[in-house]
């Protein structure tokens, strides 16, 4: 019994003098690794930061598609009338352009965080083929711009019975 209790202890103490010793053993590529980590890291930080990055999806649009009618509206808070293009051509692909200007006041400023974006922006959304592009018509209100496009009636084939002989 005693030597079964001292071979038990034995193996235990050897185990865990084991994993002490695997516990205290250091990879020796883990400051490499921690190297290419914080490299990594800061690229995406530089380049993700990017206000053309962080805008892609520039300006935020929601489009609704009814029975009669697609309506569009894009959220250019902050861009003037004058600075929007919008059209439409023969694939029926209804396209946005403009630009957000910066006062030269802000540009001078230091920044803490800056995420309002600025700048040349331009969107394209496929539209179907049954739309009535001439009856398009458009609203632009407290900085969202409103596009409202009916759809044309769609003929529905018909089907001819051929006798069979």
């Amino acid at each position: 019994m005693k030597k079964t209790f001292t071979s038990i202890l034995a193996a235990s103490l050897i185990g865990v003098t084991l994993n002490a010793a695997t516990a205290t053993t250091t990879n020796p590529y883990d400051a490499e690794f921690a190297k290419m980590n914080q490299y990594f890291n800061s690229l995406i930080d530089s380049h993700l930061n990017r206000s053309a990055l962080n805008n892609i999806n520039y300006p935020r649009t929601d489009i609704q598609d009814s029975k009669k009618e697609i309506i569009i509206k894009f959220d250019l808070a902050g861009v003037e009338k004058k600075n929007i293009k919008l059209s439409i051509d023969d694939q029926k692909i209804l396209t946005l352009e403009g630009e957000k200007k910066e006062s030269k006041e802000e540009k001078s400023k230091e920044y803490v965080k800056k995420e309002i974006y600025y700048g040349s922006f331009k969107k394209m959304i496929q539209l179907p083929e049954n739309i009535n592009e001439d009856a398009l018509t458009t609203q632009f209100k407290n900085g969202i711009l409103t596009v409202t496009i009916p759809k044309k009636a769609t003929k529905q084939p018909k089907a001819k019975v051929i006798p069979i002989k």
